[in-house]
Parts: structure tokens; C-alpha cells; sequence
């Protein structure tokens, strides 16, 4: 599948004051595989990659495996994304808490850490011991100074967090998915340049279910700190809509081949093998 350019401005941009953002569905659909298109300098690029449709249990409710993908980049050697933080929540088309789709699972989850590394330290301190030389007419101060170190050891790592949770409702269960990711403080080297993420839904009813995503971040300039909202300002994003009668292939979204994963029984689906996380790597050119 083609993997989409969302490309994000940090201070606007007078050339996409328009319709050019294209975080909005097109005429007549409520679905879309481009979920928000801005930038420059930093660069996101992310899709929607696949959704597959299936049985959370044989025989019982029906579940949806949703995979996105997230690329970090920078076109400039010198700028960088500090952190990063994406939240998708989800609902019911037709406004039915009652049917609200249930987060079950979400990968990556929890927290790890990212190329953890040990940074060591020299703490010196000088002590000065002496005598006051006054014998034989002497003045002053004789002595000698020793120099005591000590090693400290810090673990630092760029750290990502993964964690499904219950937002904008007062009860029901999780309906949202937050991924977050800061760089390494110590290295500075930015945040992982992709993001592969999943989410298993729990539909207790097999009716239309919708996604708002939000994305916060932060870069390297100071004081630049940017949002992108569904449905909110400053920068207002379509929901997306997924059911039955949606066209998948026509909006360029994958389906996971039934012969490789068991669509009967979904919440047995091991769905970390659907996420993925890298770090940026230095391509050497040959001379």
C-alpha cells in the first residue's frame, strides 16, 4: 500500500490557508485514509494502513483490528521533533454511547525504552591538607591538595509510552488510545523516525463506529508547541468512519489476508505483531 505524506507547518503556512490541509473527508465520504496533511520542515507522514473486520470471540460480539503508521522526519539535518503525542478516540457513528466500540488493546503498550544508554560522570573534589610552617622563621602554609573522584552513572533513553483509557466520558469503558514519544534528553537526537501502531476494538453492537485522532508536538525551536484537533480549534480534523458498507479498497486502506490471521476469534490476536517502532539511522553514501 502507498503510504501517505501528512506533512505539519509549525507557524502556518500563507500558501494552505485553504483546502489544501486535506484533514477532511472528501465530498460524499466519511472515510479517508489521510488523516491530516501539513509541514515543511519536520515532516509526519501517516496513514490509516489497514482495518480488518472480524469475530471477537466465535460466536460473539464483532471486533475491528485498526494499524496505523507514523514517519517522524526532518528535512533539515538541523531541526528535529522533541516529542510527540497522538490520541484516537472512538465512538459510535450515531452519537449511542451504548455502542460505543470498547479499546481492548492497543500496541505498542506500556512503556519502554528506546536505545537506553549509560552515561558516566567525573565528580571531583579537592581537599587541601597542610601546616602552617612557622618554624625557623617560615610563614605561610605548606601542603599538598588530593583529588578525590567519584562516578556517576545515568540511564537515560528516548522513552514511548502506549496506553488505552476512558476520555470525555464519565463512564463505559476505554474508548481511547494514546501513543507517546520523547527523545533521549541527554542525546537530543530526536523522536523514532516510525511508528507502526494497532488498535483491537471490542463492537458489542456491528453498527458504523467513528475515530477523532488529535495530534500534539514539539520541536526543537523553543516556545513552538502545535496541535492538531479533531473538531476543535485551531486546526479542525474530519472524524473517520468505518463499517460494513465502507469501500476499503477504494480508499487505498489493506485488509490482513484471513489465511495468515484467525478473524474468528480476535481477542486471542497477538496484535504487537501488527506495531513496530524505529529508530532514524545515518545512511552512509559511497564515495
Amino acid at each position: 500500500m502507498e503510504t501517505v505524506d501528512i506533512l505539519l507547518f509549525e507557524e502556518g503556512d500563507p500558501r494552505c490557508r485553504e483546502a489544501t490541509y486535506r484533514t477532511k473527508n472528501a465530498p460524499g465520504d466519511v472515510a479517508r485514509n489521510v488523516l491530516i496533511d501539513r509541514g515543511e520542515t519536520l515532516v509526519l507522514r501517516a496513514s490509516l494502513a489497514s482495518v480488518t473486520h472480524g469475530d471477537f470471540t466465535p460466536d460473539g460480539d464483532a471486533a475491528s483490528l485498526l494499524v496505523f503508521e507514523f514517519n517522524f522526519l526532518s528535512m533539515n539535518s538541523g531541526r528535529r521533533f522533541k516529542k510527540a503525542c497522538i490520541t484516537l478516540t472512538f465512538n459510535d457513528a450515531s452519537g449511542h454511547l451504548q455502542n460505543r466500540p470498547e479499546v481492548w488493546a492497543v500496541a505498542p503498550q506500556g512503556k519502554v525504552a528506546i536505545n537506553k544508554t549509560t552515561s558516566t560522570k567525573d565528580v571531583k573534589q579537592e581537599f587541601k591538607a597542610g601546616i602552617s610552617a612557622g618554624a625557623a622563621g617560615a610563614s605561610g602554609e605548606l601542603g599538598y591538595v588530593w583529588e578525590a573522584s567519584q562516578v556517576k552513572e545515568k540511564v537515560h533513553a528516548t522513552t514511548l509510552t502506549g496506553v488505552k483509557r476512558l476520555l470525555n466520558e464519565n463512564w463505559g469503558k476505554d474508548n481511547a488510545a494514546i501513543w507517546t514519544i520523547e527523545e533521549d534528553s541527554v542525546t537530543k537526537c530526536g523522536v523514532p523516525s516510525f511508528l507502526r501502531a494497532a488498535v483491537l476494538l471490542r463492537r458489542r453492537a456491528d453498527v458504523p463506529f467513528e475515530f477523532l485522532i488529535d495530534v500534539e508536538y514539539d520541536t526543537d525551536l523553543k516556545g513552538v508547541f502545535k496541535r492538531l484537533m479533531g473538531q476543535e480549534k485551531p486546526d479542525p480534523v474530519d472524524p473517520v468512519q468505518l463499517g460494513g458498507d465502507i469501500d476499503l479498497d477504494e480508499l487505498g486502506i489493506a485488509t490482513l489476508d484471513p489465511g495468515t490471521v484467525d478473524l474468528t476469534n480476535m481477542k486471542e490476536m497477538d496484535i504487537g505483531k501488527q506495531a513496530d517502532v524505529v529508530l532514524a539511522t545515518l545512511l552512509t553514501l559511497p564515495a
